[in-house]
């Protein structure tokens, strides 16, 4: 017994046969065997606690409420997480309570737009639908696209992706409440969106076709010239097209504000592209197409 406690206590500070009194120190283990034993019950927790985290890792739980909106790995098969390569897509979790319209956006466009500017939306499943929005998120970081097919950099597009929030009151009336998805809409469904950069009530417009640039007619015995291209129309007076300098304000598809050069009343000449920007002289001879009214700058 005494040879099993020295293997164990090698450091033995009393002989054979002494008198001990109560307290005092007869053995001690040698502290490195001491930091030994206390390292490896460190090392065996850390190896617990990662056998523990991935044992969790192997049930998987929804982060959010909604609806699984794509599901890429069925029963059985296999999926890949590793530190070394992307993991993979088991499925999409969507709120299909808050849907959103993403577009892409021109260079030349996305300085005009700002966030919480509306939006007239069409969705091409909902034809005879159309629907409102706001934009809530606005790229900073532009997105390339070649439109050319050998792909080179003259024919890149340069794209600003723009998200948009429908609104659920335009589309209340299409839920159906018997149905669990509490929305008409689908994740990857088309539309096509006007975004509202400014509007304006109550202002003289045009038909955008009645509007064209023109360089001024030089007179004779005019010493400076300013052959820079302007912006006019073409009045209906009499069976005359007069020619009008104009100053235009913000447009849509199809209507241009006038700010100047156009009074209340008076006729504008509108037609095919062709006719009024090359076509259309100041004091030509015109005549009112039949079953067709001229068009009035209000």
């Amino acid at each position: 017994a005494f040879q099993r406690m020295l293997d164990v206590f090698p450091h033995v500070y009393i002989p054979a046969g002494t008198y001990l009194v109560d307290g005092s120190l007869t053995a001690s283990i040698d502290k490195q065997s001491i930091k030994g034993a206390r390292f490896n019950v460190e090392s065996s927790k850390a190896n617990l606690n990662e056998a523990q985290d991935n044992l969790d890792k192997t049930s998987i739980y929804a982060p959010d409420n909604g609806t699984v909106s794509l599901l890429n790995v069925e029963k059985g098969e296999r999926v890949v997480g590793t530190m070394q390569m992307e993991g993979t897509e088991i499925m999409r979790i969507a709120d299909l309570s808050v849907m959103e319209v993403e577009v892409d956006v021109n260079e030349n466009d996305i300085n005009r737009i700002a966030k919480n500017d509306t939006a007239s939306i069409d969705v091409d499943a909902f034809i005879n639908e159309k629907f409102k929005g706001i934009v809530t998120e606005i790229a900073n970081s532009a997105r390339s696209e070649s439109s050319g097919s050998m792909g080179s950099s003259a024919d890149q597009v340069t794209n600003f992706p723009v998200k948009i929030r429908i609104r659920k009151s335009s589309y209340d009336h299409l839920i159906d409440t018997s149905q669990a998805i509490s929305t008409p809409f689908r994740p990857g469904m088309s539309s096509i969106v006007e975004i509202m950069t400014e509007t304006k009530k109550a202002v003289e417009s045009v038909p955008i076709l009645s509007v064209t640039t023109r360089k001024p007619e030089r007179k004779h015995d005019q010493q400076s010239y300013d052959d820079d291209p302007k912006e006019v129309v073409f009045l209906y007076q009499g069976g005359i097209a007069l020619r009008k300098k104009v100053t235009t304000g913000i447009q849509d598809d199809y209507y241009i504000q006038i700010k100047e050069g156009v009074k209340p009343g008076e006729q504008v000449i509108s037609g095919p592209y062709n006719v009024v920007s090359k076509v259309l002289k100041d004091s030509m001879n015109v005549t009112i197409k039949k079953n067709t009214k001229p068009t009035s700058s209000f």
